[in-house]
């Protein structure tokens, strides 16, 4: 089971959910993984992500906001049995 980082955004103004997901990510070590809810997709965090060999995944909730997994490559399989990877 990997752990989760949880970081709420949704009520964030920029570039606050951009500066805290990153505080967090420069720290995150294989075996742990952030969830970020937000009112939008991210998209230069992937960028960012990338950068550090970072995978991710989002989807849009019941609630029209965004659920994003950002997370190491070689826990892939470990998210996917857990249900928390949409690919």
């Amino acid at each position: 089971m990997a752990e989760e980082f949880t970081l709420d955004a949704r009520e964030m103004a920029p570039p606050e959910p951009f500066d805290k997901a990153v505080e967090i990510l420069q720290h995150l070590k294989p075996g742990e993984y952030l969830r970020m809810l937000h009112r939008r997709v991210p998209y230069p965090l992937f960028e960012f992500c990338s950068a550090l060999s970072l995978d991710y995944s989002f989807r849009e909730t019941p609630a029209s906001d965004f659920e994003i997994i950002i997370y190491f490559a070689c826990d892939r399989e470990t998210l996917r049995g857990e249900g928390l990877l949409c690919e």
